[in-house]
């Protein structure tokens, strides 16, 4: 009787989807790593991905009704910890052409985000990016839980709106605090000028801190040129920029407390990654040009000025990278990026050398060697998991491999 009961439900949802779509695709990159240096000794086998720890699949699926006004989605992505939902998932509705309403995970909704990675970014990402090349001039916005209304009231233009979502009710300044707005408007053979306002209430209750706002455009009608520019300026109280920097001018000790600091290098230990992330203005650009089918070049460049001098600020990052195709299944890769802190930190220079097999037409194998100098991962949260780079000019290396498939 069970087996009867699920061959009808199966024939159910069979002749419910007949004229529905639905999809499916997947996607991985890893990076095994056998041999590399922290800059005093040798380290081995190690697993990461280019955003971190191990990361071995990621299964994406969709189904839209027939009359396209309905439908969900959601992205599974596995490592050694299991299985578990990933970026985007949920369901979304059009109650009018004009208007889509979901509901879920988001991940840079609305699609707005502007990305340029090359080089390093696609390997072992070093501690000497400092600003992400993915949303490098325009962010992805709210990233989570959340309720989002996409707006199209001409094919042109596109406007998103999220408000996260808690799994409790919270206070409504905590809840609607943090959320964004972003528009973007095409203009053919030309490009997408972009704007947006993203909410970022501190949870804890400090309204001192209120959101940012951001201004980017990208410029895509030129052939074989890609080219973005934008600033994003953070808005807060006095108080909170106070406090911000009083907390950057301290260290933890060895019980936890927050003590003076006196040494000003020593900010890198300590300071430097919150500080980063509490800039009061950025500005940032990238770019990429195909100078032959067979030759591309892509740079960038950002930089961070803050409130209060941070050891003296601006903070400014540097890249420049090329890809060249040796033949139809081989290509090189490298690239060349600095991360310059400010004028009492040394600066940290990184590189990528890489090559690159393509392996029917949906995989590709390579082998890269990746080197970073200066203070490293003191900078930031360093991605290189395998070299930990360190102060005093050390030089720290490793020689990842990297698998990649999609479909």
């Amino acid at each position: 009787m069970k087996k009867l009961i699920g061959a009808l439900a199966l024939a159910a949802m069979v002749a419910t989807s007949a004229f529905a779509e639905v999809s499916f695709g997947g996607w991985v990159r890893t990076l095994p790593t056998y041999v590399g240096s922290d800059g005093e000794d040798i380290k081995t086998a190690a697993l990461s991905a280019s955003w971190g720890g191990p990361f071995w699949a990621r299964w994406d699926a969709s189904w839209t009704s027939d009359d396209g006004k309905a439908g969900l989605k959601f992205k599974l992505a596995a490592d050694k910890g299991g299985v578990g939902t990933h970026d985007d998932v949920g369901i979304w509705l059009k109650p009018i052409d004009q208007l889509k309403v979901e509901i879920g995970n988001l991940d840079n909704f609305g699609g707005l985000r502007s990305d340029m990675g090359f080089g390093s970014w696609n390997w072992l990402r070093p501690s000497t990016i400092l600003v992400e090349d993915e949303g490098i001039t325009f962010g992805r916005g709210q990233n989570g839980q959340g309720l989002g209304l996409l707006i199209t009231p001409v094919d042109a233009l596109k406007i998103a709106v999220v408000t996260p979502l808690e799994n409790t009710l919270q206070r409504g300044d905590i809840g609607f605090g943090n959320a964004s707005v972003a528009a973007g408007y095409s203009i053919d053979g030309l490009g997408t000028i972009k704007a947006g306002f993203f909410g970022e209430y501190n949870a804890a209750g400090d309204a001192s801190k209120y959101g940012r706002i951001d201004g980017a455009f990208d410029l895509t009608g030129i052939d074989k040129l890609f080219l973005t520019v934008g600033v994003s300026y953070r808005l807060a109280s006095s108080d909170y920029w106070k406090g911000v920097h009083a907390h950057d001018a301290q260290k933890k000790n060895d019980a936890g407390e927050w003590v003076a600091e006196t040494d000003a290098k020593k900010i890198a230990d300590n300071a430097w990654a919150s500080t980063t992330n509490n800039y009061m203005l950025k500005a940032a650009l990238a770019a990429s040009y195909g100078i032959t089918e067979a030759f591309k070049v892509s740079a960038n460049f950002a930089m961070y000025m803050f409130n209060k001098d941070v050891a003296d600020d601006p903070a400014m990052q540097f890249g420049v990278g090329a890809d060249y195709a040796l033949s139809d299944s081989l290509s090189v890769t490298g690239d060349v990026r600095m991360l310059m802190p400010n004028n009492k930190i040394d600066p940290s220079l990184s590189f990528l050398v890489g090559l690159v097999g393509s392996i029917g037409s949906n995989a590709s194998l390579g082998i890269g060697f990746q080197g970073i100098t200066g203070f490293g991962d003191k900078a930031r949260a360093g991605d290189l998991k395998v070299v930990t780079a360190t102060a005093g000019n050390k030089f720290a290396w490793a020689v990842p491999l990297k698998a990649e498939l999609s479909f």
